[in-house]
């Protein structure tokens, strides 16, 4: 008896223009590549230029694209997607994995304007294994986005740019339910500074425990974040590790206006929202004691979720942390947690698994 073909796995991924994401994919994709594994991308976007051309023999201008009418657009990409989905099962056959690259919303004109067709994607026949949203430090976005033609008289904000990307966010979560609610589909939310390999052990060795370093940024010295840094490197040999340092916007600002509010209060929903509910461990490394707000309540987060609360905190603790993390998950040094991880909690994941190590 032949025993079946594996087939590859779908991924469907979304970020706002600028974020970084296409960047991304193309050193994740240097990553498979490195590793073994074939992978294919469709960028929708482009797709849809090359649609247009060929098909009704217009030529498009980046700048204006989204002058068009909405029924136009959403022709050309029902299109492309139709062609996409033609050829799938095939795709999926020839490689590990097949990745759609598409935007759910545009902020245009003042006015946000939906990128995707309910309907069209309920009827897709694939569901994807795992979606994805690619995101950035709204900052660094609109310095991207003002050296771009397209996007340079829209007159967008730091603001502006931190709601479109929340909403991304949203909409690509309720893709989980659109596609498949019933079945178990995972989604993830990925800064473009995260290493290449994030994405790439997310999907090829789901094994690995998913962990969202925590630790004190804004009163501890640069030399003390490299300490977190280099602890952060290490745990990689075992886990896919979220660091929001790939993504910090920095201290509080007591006196930085309304710009700076927002930026603040959106890295606490995104480390609230985003990343604890996406993590297995949420592991607060106190390099020394200091007050953080923001580490005590994720921690605090991260327990009300059901997940594991791990701390390394130098000398006594606070009664708080013992409510919040196991004894065995209290540790007093950074070693002390990877000899735990290694030598304790790894080993039962391996044997699950058939890992050898």
């Amino acid at each position: 008896m032949v025993a079946p073909k594996k087939r590859g796995k779908l991924i469907w991924a979304t970020g706002i223009p600028g974020c970084g994401g296409k960047r991304h994919l193309k050193e994740w994709q240097q990553y498979c590549e490195s590793q073994g594994k074939k992978v294919k991308i469709y960028h929708i976007g482009e797709l849809m230029f090359s649609w247009i051309l060929g098909n009704v023999g217009t030529e498009i201008r980046g700048e204006t694209v989204l002058n068009m009418p909405q029924a136009y657009l959403d022709l050309a990409r029902m299109a492309v997607l139709g062609e996409i989905h033609h050829s799938l099962d095939q795709d999926l056959e020839k490689n590990d994995a097949v990745l759609i690259r598409s935007h759910t919303v545009f902020y245009w004109r003042g006015c946000f304007s939906p990128a995707y067709n309910e309907r069209y994607l309920c009827g897709l026949e694939y569901t994807p294994n795992m979606f994805v949203t690619f995101i950035d430090a709204a900052v660094d976005i609109l310095k991207v986005l003002n050296k771009r033609d397209q996007w340079r008289d829209q007159d967008l904000s730091e603001k502006d740019l931190w709601l479109w990307q929340n909403i991304e966010v949203d909409n690509t979560r309720r893709y989980l339910h659109l596609f498949a609610p019933e079945k178990n589909r995972k989604f993830f939310v990925v800064p473009v500074r995260q290493p290449a390999e994030t994405l790439y052990c997310l999907l090829f060795e789901p094994w690995r425990p998913i962990i969202y370093a925590q630790m004190p940024i804004s009163h501890v010295e640069p030399h003390e974040l490299e300490k977190v840094n280099k602890f952060i490197r290490r745990l990689w040999k075992y886990c896919v590790v979220f660091d929001p340092l790939t993504i910090e916007t920095g201290t509080a600002d007591h006196a930085g206006g309304d710009e700076a509010r927002i930026r603040h209060c959106q890295t606490a929903h995104r480390d609230l929202e985003w990343f604890i509910p996406q993590c297995d461990i949420a592991l607060a490394y106190w390099v020394k004691v200091v007050c953080s707000p923001g580490v005590v309540d994720e921690t605090a987060e991260a327990s009300q979720r059901g997940k594991e609360a791990w701390v390394i905190f130098p000398g006594d603790y606070s009664p708080f942390i013992q409510y919040r993390a196991k004894p065995h998950r209290i540790f007093s040094t950074s070693e002390e947690a990877l000899e735990f991880l290694e030598k304790d909690y790894m080993l039962p994941i391996y044997e699950k698994w058939g890992i050898k190590k």
